[in-house]
């Protein structure tokens, strides 16, 4: 346990950089940064132990005024000084370092923050992975660390920009400490973007950060393994799946690394949704767990036979919710486009590690490999919009192996496998979709109208979707 004020923090947020065309528009890293740093103190960390590097947008320079806390320049000098200078040599509980900005990994797979005074011909930055070298040694004297890192982590190549030698500020460390224990919470996995909620100027990640926070019942310093959790949760309801929740986990011990909390280091090629907001499907979502669990093959079928129900985007959020439970990969494979069995070779080349597969097969038995060859935790395939069962015969794996098979196909009859029957949205739930599609204000004003809408696309998600277009070409007026 820590106390209070013994606590200490390093909190940065940077939404304007010296290299302009790098600003984050309309802001949020200042402010999530701000929230961050009054949430510490609010635990009763003192004023004078909290180090707040801000970087704000010119309509935004208002929080620094209003912040109550002493704000000073986000360089890459300051922060740097602050860490070797002053935090280095105190004797404490606890470090806490936030950081919201830009950030990149290096072609030598460092994840490098980038600071205020950065601009193409010097980018300044902090080489934070050396960071937790220094903070885990016999040069840092607090011996426990929580980071929380809401920041790009793509790669910038030289051909597009970025110099040679990245250059920035990478820290010299002693001897490990073996009392050091660290952790780590990251926006972002390798070669990903950390996305803004750019209408409510913040992070989705410092977002949902703050949520968990917040539930954490007051406890001092919160349990992180639980926050973790609860941030993961809080991704799947943002309806932001192709945003990537990355969760870094440095053991305690000090010097063993685990990756916690990681779906997204899972092998898949699972088709981007489509919907903007996706709605009135938790039922099935949880009766599609349960078949998978205790069948090798499951058939999302339309029972009205007329498509657009939401099939494909049924195991699209199915396979984004639940990709953990595929550690051995989520294999999507479309019956209409190239041989089924060459998409399943090439997947299993491309995503696994040390697959090859050998000269000369025949196609059958180049399949027949995959399943003998295939790393042997559970893994998923996905047949999307099957119109001939002839299609994919040859391709379903063997029987009680350890791959499941989710079919999507508008046929719905002699079916040999377990089904979910889809069909029409319940009213409340098409009325829901419409109002996420066309705004709350529009459906309140024209609530009876809207509701006819729903009814007279048959509550069908796809008729939904049309009916708003047409609505949003007019300008939302009555269509």
């Amino acid at each position: 346990m820590a106390k209070p004020e013994r606590t200490f923090g390093l909190i940065v947020g940077i939404e304007k950089y010296h290299e302009s065309t790098w600003n984050v528009p309309g802001g949020g890293p200042a402010d999530d940064a701000l929230k961050f740093a009054h949430w510490l103190h609010r635990r009763g960390v003192p004023k004078e132990n909290i180090r707040l590097c801000l970087s704000t947008l010119e309509e935004n320079h208002q929080l620094i005024g209003e912040c109550g806390l002493n704000v000073e320049l986000a360089t890459e000098q300051n922060i740097c000084d602050i860490v070797t200078n002053f935090l280095s040599p105190k004797l404490g509980d606890l470090l806490y370092i936030f950081w919201a900005g830009h950030g990149l990994i290096t072609s030598e797979r460092e994840r490098r923050l980038i600071c205020a005074d950065a601009n193409k011909q010097n980018w300044q930055n902090v080489d934070f992975n050396s960071l937790l070298v220094l903070l885990s040694s016999d040069r840092f004297q607090i011996r426990n660390h929580i980071c929380i890192i809401d920041a790009c982590a793509n790669y910038v190549l030289e051909l597009k920009g970025r110099p040679t030698n990245l250059g920035g500020k990478t820290f010299l460390s002693g001897q490990p400490r073996r009392d050091s224990q660290q952790f780590v919470l990251l926006a972002t996995r390798e070669g990903e973007k950390a996305e803004v909620n750019s209408e409510a100027k913040t992070g989705y990640f410092s977002q949902a950060v703050r949520e968990a926070l917040a539930e954490a019942n007051g406890t001092f310093p919160p349990n992180m393994k639980v926050i973790a959790e609860a941030v993961k949760q809080r991704f799947t309801s943002f309806n932001k799946k192709q945003l990537p929740t990355y969760f870094y986990y440095r053991n305690w011990n000090g010097d063993i690394e685990k990756y916690h909390f990681n779906p997204f280091d899972i092998p898949h090629n699972i088709q981007h949704s489509q919907a903007r907001k996706f709605v009135g499907r938790d039922d099935q979502i949880e009766q599609l767990r349960q078949l998978l669990q205790e069948n090798d093959v499951v058939v999302i079928t339309d029972v009205t036979g007329q498509g657009g129900v939401g099939k494909t985007e049924l195991a699209i959020q199915y396979s984004w919710q639940f990709l953990e439970d595929y550690p051995g990969g989520c294999c999507w494979l479309n019956p209409q486009g190239t041989n089924l069995i060459t998409q399943l070779v090439d997947f299993a080349i491309l995503n696994l590690r040390d697959f090859s597969i050998p000269y000369g097969l025949s196609r059958p038995n180049r399949l027949n490999y995959c399943w003998r060859n295939w790393e042997s935790d559970q893994v998923l395939l996905v047949f999307d919009d099957v119109k001939d069962w002839m299609q994919i015969q040859a391709c379903l794996p063997p029987r009680d192996s350890h791959f499941k098979v989710l079919i999507t196909t508008r046929q719905n009859t002699g079916l040999i496998y377990p089904s979910l029957e889809l069909g029409a949205l319940s009213p409340d739930a098409a009325l829901e979709l419409l109002t996420n599609l066309l705004g709350k204000d529009w459906v309140e004003k024209e609530l009876e109208f809207a509701k006819k809408l729903c009814e007279f696309v048959g509550y069908i998600p796809v008729g939904i979707y049309l009916i708003a277009a047409q609505c949003r070409e007019l300008g939302g007026e009555s269509c």
